[in-house]
């Protein structure tokens, strides 16, 4: 058929939706640029199945719809590399290439990885990792003739964690290596300085399968830290010839391999036919063959697409949409078929109180700094429920407990923190000598401007305006506000936490006083002698779990009296997912995990 009267057919049967006839178009032209000839061969070759029409690329052989899964990442791609992994793109679509010793399973639990098992010793700084045997990277041509690959090595990650801790790498994740590895942070300096032929002497190969870290104090949460993006690994072949453009043509050992990459468009990934793992009958993972990951930057147009069958998933609703699927917590009937899964993310969103009275003009000038009054009455004075329900739409938890989040290790329903109490509030007012607010100085509350910060920031406001607390609103571009909440130069602020790995320490260094900002991450600086004491007892590794979630439960107790946070929600996400997927599992601390995903058959 040629191309013309393909195009004719396809409009006149109405075989597809307006947005795959725009993809269609879109193709169309691509060949005609970059692959037609004299006699405008261009490579397409079009499947019409069942009304549907799925492309792919110019010369390439078509993939079946039910062996391809297609969803978006809205915030784009910039690159794969694990030492650039601090936003969701490389974090999600690079879950899918690369792996790491341990990983997490669908209920958030630790498992094995690469490494197959593990030990400490008794002084809590050797740890030993055994790794698998079976394991072998994707094929690529940085790798010898005539394999193509090789065998995943215990000096593999020895190489992918100096290359994090190696200074002309400029990862953003050095911080997790830099003071608790033995020689991390020697290493770094000497790189910074060119030096090309040192190592860390804490990162020990004994075999080709055993590899031991050793630490430079004993931190319990080493395990957790090691599912983060960054510890992910990778092949010296493979950044040896790719260089700097490594980040463009990643190498791993995970279930999908990088296929082609459209800047700004879309990302393919193919298959890994080397696969480790293999399903309960023995059949080896994964199911699908493609994977296809768009950029659709627009959230609304991202569920359109969606409701138009060309998304077989989204990781979030745009909120115009939430009434259309959800009829009070349910799904409405036109999306009763579909999977849904409510996921309540390791994060809480919470005002900031600097407490140290030096640190800028507005602290200085506000009496929040010196007294925990105020602070338990703006915190008593917030109908978190009532946010959470008419500004988030249900996306949200009321943050009436501590710090952590539901969803966190350790967290318990035995720390009480703050609900809304009209009663609590206006007797703190009066005895911090502001009854009903009155002689209280204005209060700005700086946020960043994302539109549903806005609303919320607004919603608050409005709330402490009934108890007479006048608080004025300023809104900066995120970049600016991150770097004045970090360098101290604001006195009350909208923040979110999201944690980087499944533990409270994770969450609670907020409040270790030896992290106070710029430093650490303590951007209140709060500083209390108990939680600094029960702090360092969690990172004990020979105390058994329940203790370590008893001390930092107790830290949460001190820190909610204390207030340095107006505590206000824990994160809620829906992901949906079309009626034809199964096998879709929950994702827990970012990851999308898609080799147990098929199709229902048709």
């Amino acid at each position: 058929m040629q191309v013309l009267d393909l195009l004719g057919y396809v409009i006149k049967n109405s075989l597809v939706a307006p947005s795959w006839f725009t993809y269609f178009l879109r193709k169309l032209k691509d060949c005609f640029f970059h692959e037609a000839d004299s006699s405008l061969k261009i490579g397409i070759q079009i499947c019409i199945i069942l009304g549907t029409v799925s492309f792919a690329s110019c010369g390439d052989a078509v993939t079946k719809k039910d062996a391809t899964f297609t969803y978006n990442e809205p915030q784009g791609l910039t690159t794969l590399d694990p030492a650039m992994a601090g936003i969701s793109g490389p974090i999600h679509i690079g879950g899918h290439i690369f792996e790491t010793l341990v990983k997490l399973d669908s209920n958030g639990a630790i498992i094995p990885g690469l490494a197959k098992s593990w030990t400490v010793d008794e002084t809590g700084l050797t740890w030993t990792f055994s790794l698998r045997t079976d394991i072998s990277f994707h094929k690529d041509s940085c790798f010898k003739a005539p394999s193509f690959t090789r065998k995943f090595k215990a000096e593999d990650v020895k190489f992918s964690f100096e290359r994090i801790c190696d200074a002309r790498t400029k990862t953003t994740g050095f911080w997790i290596f830099r003071d608790r590895f033995s020689g991390a942070e020697e290493f770094h300096k000497a790189t910074k300085l060119g030096e090309s032929n040192r190592h860390i002497e804490g990162l020990k190969v004994v075999d080709d399968s055993t590899v031991s870290l050793v630490l430079n104090k004993p931190f319990a949460p080493l395990l957790s830290l090691l599912t983060m993006p960054y510890c992910r690994i990778v092949p010296k072949e493979a950044i040896q010839l790719y260089g700097t453009s490594f980040g463009n043509h990643p190498i791993g050992t995970g279930p999908f391999a990088f296929h082609r990459w459209e800047q700004d468009r879309f990302i393919e990934l193919r298959r890994n036919s080397l696969y480790h793992e293999f399903d309960e009958s023995g059949q080896r993972l994964p199911y699908l063959d493609t994977v296809i990951v768009e950029f659709i930057k627009d959230t609304k147009t991202e569920f359109l697409e969606y409701d138009n069958g060309n998304l077989d998933m989204i990781l979030s609703i745009d909120p115009i949409f939430l009434p259309k699927v959800f009829d009070n917590d349910k799904l409405t009937e036109s999306y009763a078929s579909h999977t849904l899964h409510r996921e309540e993310a390791q994060d809480i969103v919470f005002c900031g109180i600097m407490l140290e009275e030096s640190a800028n003009a507005e602290t200085s000038r506000l009496p929040l700094w010196k007294s925990k009054a105020i602070r338990q009455a703006l915190n008593y004075a917030i109908d978190r429920k009532a946010l959470c329900k008419y500004v988030l739409k249900g996306k949200g938890i009321p943050a009436e407990h501590g710090p952590l989040s539901p969803t966190m290790p350790g967290f318990s329903n035995e720390v009480k923190g703050y609900a809304y109490d009209p009663v609590k509030a206006k007797a703190l007012l009066m005895e911090a000598g502001y009854p009903g607010g009155q002689g209280l100085p204005e209060i700005t509350l700086q946020s960043g401007n994302n539109a549903t910060t806005v609303q919320v920031v607004e919603a608050l406001q409005q709330q402490w305006l009934k108890f007479g607390i006048k608080v004025a609103l300023r809104q900066v571009n995120f970049p600016e506000h991150s770097s004045m909440m970090h360098s101290g130069k604001i006195g009350f602020w909208r923040g979110n936490w999201i944690a980087d790995y499944p533990d409270p320490e994770n969450v609670l260094a907020l409040f270790y006083s030896k992290m106070v900002s710029p430093k650490g991450l303590n951007d209140t600086r709060f500083s209390h002698r108990s939680v600094d004491s029960l702090y360092e007892l969690a990172l004990w590794p020979g105390i058994k779990p329940e203790q370590r979630f008893n001390a930092y439960n107790e830290m949460e107790r001190i820190i909610i009296e204390q207030a340095p946070w107006v505590f206000l929600y824990y994160t809620v996400n829906y992901r949906l997912a079309q009626t034809s997927v199964i096998g879709l599992r929950p994702g827990v601390f970012g990851t999308i995990s898609l080799e147990r995903v098929r199709f229902r058959e048709r």
